[in-house]
C-alpha cells in the first residue's frame, strides 16, 4: 500500500485552518474549534413525538383485506375532479380504479361493499406531517440536507393507525424546522401492519426537502441549552440559504465540467479510467464516485450535503419551507428567482394571504393550518380565512395537519374554508384531496377517484365535510386497512380478555385470611371537625335544569336596569335546552335579562328587533375552562395565568382579565359568550371567575368573581403544574416509586394542614381575629360552599383526587378528565362533575381505541356523571363547539352535546341560575345560527351577551377584508 505525503507551509496551514473555522460557523460543520459537541436542537413548532406501539387493545394492526376486484356501490361518490355521482359505484381492479360511474357492470368473483347512505371519497393527503418520526431535527448544523427521514421512519408508530382511521391515506413525512436548510422528506402510504420502512413509502413519489424560515432556525429557543449557533436573524437565515445555493451551484459546474472532459476519447463518467481509478456511478446513477489508482481527472469531491441542492436546482427536489410571515415567504420566493430554483410549497405559510399575488407568479403551492393562531408572535397575524384567501388569487392550496391528532380530522379541518372564506364544498375537499396530491407531484396517481389512479378510497357514514362524519372503511391501493365495524368488535373481545387477566391477577394478590387488600389511597392529615359528607363533593343536578343545584355566595354582575333597552328576536328556532323547543318564536330581552320567551308574543313598541326567519336560537356557549383574558395571543412571557407560590387561593383572577384582548371577539365570532377563567401556578392557582366576553371592563364582564378554587393535583413523580423552581435542571435518575408517592402525599398533608387552618380560622370571631387573604380564600371552600377545581387527567390521578377532597371534606370538580370513563362509576357515586378538557387531542395511552378521546363524553353520560366542554387556552376556544360535535360523531347524544356547552356548564359553575338556559329572568346570553351550530359550515349570524348584540368583527375578519382588495 502506497502513502501519499503533503507537506504544507504555514502559510498555507493557517489558511487551511482558518477556512475550516469558517465552515464551522457559517455552515455548521463540526469544528475541532467548537467548544463541547453541538446539542441536539429540540423542533420549536409542533413536532410531532413518535411512540412505538406495541401490540394492545386498539392499536394491534389488523390482517389487511385483500381482493382483486372490489366494488363499492350505492354510496355519494364525490370524484373531486369529476364531480358528485349520487348511488355510484367504484371497481377496483388489482389495486387500481378501474371505473367510477353511475353505470357500472360488476363482474362475477367480486367483492360488493354496500355503501348505500354513504360517502365515498378519495383518499385524504396531508402535506406536512411528522408521525412515524424517531427524530426530525438535526441541531448541530445550519444545512441538514444531507440527513433523512428514511433513516428514522418508524413502521411501529401508533399514529399512523390513528390517522387511517381518520381517512388518511398519503402523508408527507418532513425534518422539523431547526435548519434554514433542513432534510430530505419521505411521502408514505399508510399501509398499518407493515413491518418495513420501505413498505409504507409512496413508489415514485418526487424527493422533497424542508427549509425553514423565520423565528425556528435563528439560534437557540427559550429554555434551550448548548452552543451558540449561526443565525440569530431573517437575514441570518437568507444568507446561509444564499451561500449554501451559492456552493451548490459551483459545486454543479464542477461535476458539469468533469462530465464533459470525462465524455471524450471513450473515458465517460461510468466508464473511464479515473487518475485514481475506473469512475463509477453510486446506486441511483448519479454522483460518479472514483476507485482504484489509475491516473485520470479527478473527480471532485463527493458531498452529500450539496447534492440534494443541486437536484433542487436541477428540478429533481421539491422545497417545501416551513414558514410564517409574509417578509420570509417573498424573500425565499425573490432568492429561489435568483437561484434559479421554485418553491414547491410554503408549509403553514400563516401570512401567505399577505403575498398571494407574488407565491401564485411564482408558482408555489400552500399547504396551511386552517385556524390555528395567537401560539407566538409570530403566528399573531394567522387569520381562518387564510386558504380561502389564497385561493381565490390563484393559489393551490392544501390544509395540513402537522399534528397527528389533526390529521385525524383532515376532513374538519379543510371544511371551515366554507365557514372562513365561503369555500364551495368542492373546493373544500380539493384541500386534503387533489390539491395536497398536485403540491406532491402524485396527482397522476391519487387525490381523486379517477380510472387509472391507486385505488385509495375512504367510505364515510356522512358527508366528508359535515362535524359528525367518520370512516367506516378506508383502502390504500384496493387493500381494506380499516374497518370501523371490524374494529369494534376486535376491541370488544380484547376488552373481554383484559378483564378476564385483570380478575386473575386481582385473585392472586388477594390475602386468603383477609381478602380484598385495602386501597392505596394518598396520606393526608385528617381535618379537625367534620367527617366527610354522604358525597364528599359538589351537589349538583344531573338532569337539565337547576334544581338540586348548591349554589356558592357570589357577586352578580351589574345588570342593566329593568327599564333598558328592548331587543325581540323574532320568527326564531328557539332551543331553551331546559325546556322543549319552539319552532316559532319570540324572545323578548329588557335589560339585559330576559323578559319573555314563547311562540305568540307581542314585540314591545319601540324594540330593536333581530328577524332571525331561517335560523335557530341558542343559549351562548360556555367554555368551562380558559385562559382567555389572562394570555394574550402571540405574547411570549406577558401571561398572567401561573403565579410563583404553591398556595394562591387569595388571587383574584377577575382583576387582571383584558377586556381588550383580541383572542376575545374572535371566540365570540363562533358563538361562545361566556368563560371560566382559571388560573394556575404551585397546587392552589387562585380563584376562578365567570366572565362575559363583552364589556367595557371587568366588572362589566364579571358574571361572578369566585366559582371555585384551581387545584393543580399533583402527580406522582410528575411535581406541581406550576410554581417555581427547576429551572434549568439536567436529566434525572428514574427513583422509586415509593419515594416519588411519599414526596406527593407529603404535599397534599400540607395543602390538608392549609385547610384546617381555614377551619380554624372560620371559627374565631371577625372582630377577633388578623386578616389572612389565604385562609380568607379558603373558607368557602372548607364550608363546602366552593368547590376545588381539581385539574386531572390520568386514572390513578382522578381517584386520588377524589379520595382526597373525601377525606378532607371538601368539594371537588374534576377538570382536564381524559381518563375519566375509567373511574366513571366512581365519579358517579360521589357525585363528581367532570370538566372535560379539549377531547380534540390523542388517546391518553396507546393501548386505547383510536377513537377513545372522542368518545370520553359519551361514556361519561352512559355513566350518569355530569360534564361540560372546554378548551382550557385563549386563542383556540373558537373551537368550544366543535369538541361538542366530534363527541356527538362518537356517541354522544346531540342534546346532551348542548347541554354539555350550555346549562351543564353553568351547573357545575354555580351559574345555572343566570346562565345556560333561554329562560325569562336569565341573563340575555344568547346565538343566533343559520343551520346546527355544531356544524362547522353554519354560520354565527348574531351574538347576543346581557342583551347587547354584539359586533362579530374582529381582527381576523379585518385583515381578510383588507387583503381581499389587494391586486
Amino acid at each position: 500500500m502506497r502513502r501519499r505525503i503533503f507537506i504544507l507551509s504555514a502559510s498555507a496551514l493557517g489558511a487551511l485552518v482558518f477556512s475550516a473555522a469558517i465552515e464551522a460557523i457559517l455552515h455548521g460543520h463540526p469544528s475541532t474549534f467548537a467548544q463541547g459537541a453541538p446539542t441536539l436542537r429540540q423542533a420549536q413548532g409542533r413536532p410531532e413525538q413518535s411512540r412505538r406501539a406495541s401490540a394492545v387493545e386498539g392499536q394491534t394492526p389488523p390482517r389487511p383485506s385483500a381482493n382483486p376486484v372490489v366494488v363499492i356501490r350505492g354510496g355519494t361518490v364525490l370524484t373531486v375532479t369529476k364531480g358528485v355521482i349520487p348511488n355510484g359505484t367504484v371497481l377496483i381492479r388489482n389495486g387500481k380504479i378501474a371505473e367510477v360511474g353511475a353505470q357500472v357492470t360488476i363482474p362475477a368473483g367480486a367483492e360488493v361493499v354496500d355503501a348505500t347512505g354513504r360517502f365515498v371519497t378519495p383518499g385524504l393527503i396531508d402535506c406536512h406531517s411528522h408521525i412515524a418520526a424517531d427524530s426530525i431535527n438535526e441541531g448541530g448544523t445550519t444545512v441538514s440536507s444531507m440527513t433523512g427521514i428514511e433513516d428514522v421512519f418508524d413502521p411501529t408508530n401508533v399514529n399512523i393507525y390513528r390517522d387511517l382511521a381518520g381517512g388518511l391515506t398519503v402523508a408527507n413525512v418532513l425534518h422539523g424546522s431547526a435548519n434554514p436548510i433542513g432534510g430530505k422528506n419521505v411521502v408514505m402510504k399508510l399501509r398499518w401492519g407493515k413491518t418495513r420502512a420501505e413498505d409504507f413509502f409512496f413508489e415514485g413519489a418526487m424527493p422533497g426537502i424542508k427549509f425553514a424560515l423565520g423565528e425556528n432556525p435563528k439560534d437557540l429557543g427559550p429554555g434551550q441549552q448548548g452552543p451558540r449557533r449561526y443565525p440569530l436573524t431573517r437575514p441570518g437565515v437568507e444568507f446561509v440559504i444564499r451561500d449554501a445555493f451559492t456552493r451548490a451551484r459551483a459545486y454543479q459546474k464542477a461535476w458539469q465540467e468533469y462530465r464533459r472532459q470525462t465524455a471524450g476519447g471513450g473515458n465517460t463518467a461510468t466508464s473511464g479510467a479515473g487518475r485514481w481509478g475506473p469512475v463509477e456511478t453510486d446506486a441511483r446513477g448519479a454522483w460518479p464516485v472514483v476507485q482504484g489508482s489509475q491516473p485520470f481527472n479527478i473527480a471532485p469531491r463527493r458531498d452529500l450535503q450539496l447534492e440534494p441542492l443541486v437536484e433542487i436546482l436541477e428540478g429533481k427536489r421539491l422545497v417545501h419551507a416551513h414558514s410564517y410571515r409574509a417578509d420570509e415567504i417573498l424573500m425565499l420566493i425573490r432568492l429561489a428567482d435568483e437561484m434559479g430554483f421554485k418553491v414547491a410549497t410554503f408549509q403553514h405559510v400563516l401570512e401567505g394571504y399577505k403575498v398571494a399575488k407574488e407565491m401564485a407568479a411564482h408558482g408555489a403551492g400552500a399547504s396551511t393550518f386552517s385556524d390555528w393562531w395567537g401560539y407566538k408572535i409570530e403566528a399573531i397575524d394567522a387569520i381562518p380565512y387564510n386558504a380561502a384567501l389564497m385561493t381565490r388569487k390563484g393559489v393551490v392550496v392544501s390544509v395540513n395537519s402537522d399534528s397527528a391528532e389533526h390529521a385525524r380530522r383532515l376532513n374538519t379541518e379543510a371544511a371551515k374554508s366554507i365557514k372562513w372564506g365561503g369555500l364551495t364544498e368542492d373546493e373544500a375537499l380539493a384541500l386534503v384531496t387533489i390539491n395536497p396530491a398536485r403540491q406532491l407531484r402524485i396527482d397522476n396517481r391519487v387525490g381523486s377517484l379517477e380510472p387509472g389512479k391507486d385505488a385509495d378510497v375512504v367510505i364515510w357514514n356522512r358527508h366528508p365535510l359535515s362535524s359528525y362524519a367518520i370512516v367506516d372503511r378506508t383502502y390504500i391501493d384496493g387493500t381494506l386497512y380499516y374497518d370501523r365495524q371490524a374494529e369494534a368488535a376486535r376491541l370488544t373481545q380484547i376488552k373481554k380478555e383484559k378483564e378476564t387477566l385483570v380478575l386473575a391477577e386481582t385473585a392472586e394478590r388477594r390475602s386468603p385470611a383477609t381478602g380484598d387488600q385495602p386501597q392505596d389511597k394518598p396520606r393526608i392529615a385528617s381535618p379537625e371537625s367534620g367527617g366527610p359528607s354522604e358525597n364528599g363533593a359538589a351537589a349538583v343536578a344531573t338532569s337539565g335544569s337547576s334544581a338540586g343545584r348548591t349554589a356558592p355566595a357570589v357577586q352578580s354582575t351589574q345588570s342593566r336596569p329593568a327599564g333598558g333597552p328592548v331587543l325581540a328576536i323574532t320568527n326564531a328556532r328557539i332551543v331553551p335546552v331546559t325546556r322543549p323547543e319552539i319552532e316559532r318564536g319570540t324572545i323578548v330581552i329588557r335589560g339585559g335579562r330576559i323578559e319573555a320567551v314563547g311562540a305568540n308574543l307581542q314585540v314591545p313598541a319601540g324594540a330593536k328587533v333581530i328577524d332571525a326567519a331561517g335560523a335557530s336560537v341558542y343559549p351562548g356557549w360556555i367554555d368551562a375552562r380558559s385562559t382567555i383574558g389572562l394570555a394574550e395571543p402571540g405574547a411570549g412571557g406577558f401571561a398572567d395565568t401561573s403565579e410563583m407560590l404553591e398556595f394562591n387561593p387569595q388571587l383574584r383572577t377577575q382583576v387582571a382579565f383584558h377586556s381588550d384582548s383580541d383572542a376575545i371577539p374572535a371566540a365570540r365570532s363562533n358563538g361562545i359568550t361566556t368563560v371560566a377563567v382559571t388560573p394556575a401556578g404551585g397546587m392552589l392557582g387562585g380563584q376562578i371567575a365567570v366572565m362575559n366576553l363583552d364589556g367595557w371592563t371587568w366588572e362589566e364582564n364579571t358574571v361572578a368573581p369566585n366559582v371555585g378554587i384551581s387545584f393543580e393535583f399533583p402527580a406522582i413523580g410528575g411535581g406541581g403544574r406550576g410554581g417555581g423552581g427547576g429551572r434549568g435542571a439536567g436529566p434525572q435518575q428514574p427513583r422509586p416509586y415509593e419515594d416519588l408517592k411519599k414526596e406527593r402525599d407529603a404535599r397534599l398533608d400540607e395543602l390538608a394542614r392549609l385547610l384546617d387552618q381555614a377551619r380554624a380560622y372560620a371559627r374565631v370571631p371577625a372582630a377577633s381575629r388578623t386578616v389572612d387573604w389565604t385562609l380568607v380564600a379558603l373558607v368557602p371552600v372548607v364550608e363546602r360552599r366552593l368547590p376545588l377545581i381539581a385539574r386531572a387527567d390520568r386514572e390513578a390521578e382522578i381517584r386520588d383526587a377524589i379520595a382526597f377532597a373525601d377525606r378532607a371534606n371538601v368539594r371537588i370538580v374534576i377538570s382536564g378528565g381524559l381518563e375519566a370513563p375509567l373511574v366513571a362509576p366512581l365519579l358517579k357515586e360521589k357525585n363528581v362533575p367532570v370538566i372535560l378538557g379539549s377531547v380534540l387531542t390523542l388517546p391518553a395511552r396507546e393501548d386505547m381505541s383510536h377513537a377513545a378521546s372522542y368518545q370520553t363524553a359519551s361514556e361519561l353520560q352512559q355513566a350518569g356523571v355530569l360534564f361540560a366542554f372546554s378548551t382550557g387556552g385563549n386563542t383556540n376556544v373558537r373551537l368550544l363547539p366543535y369538541n361538542a360535535a366530534q363527541s356527538v360523531a362518537w356517541g354522544l347524544a346531540r342534546d346532551e352535546a348542548i347541554k354539555a356547552l350550555t346549562i351543564n356548564a353553568a351547573q357545575i359553575l354555580g351559574v345555572a341560575d343566570r346562565l345556560g338556559s333561554i329562560e325569562s329572568g336569565k341573563m340575555a346570553n344568547l346565538l343566533v345560527s343559520k343551520g346546527d351550530p355544531l356544524e362547522i359550515r353554519s354560520e354565527i349570524t348574531h351574538v347576543i351577551i346581557n342583551g347587547q348584540d354584539v359586533s362579530l368583527a374582529n381582527r381576523h375578519r379585518a385583515l381578510y377584508e383588507r387583503y381581499m382588495t389587494r391586486e
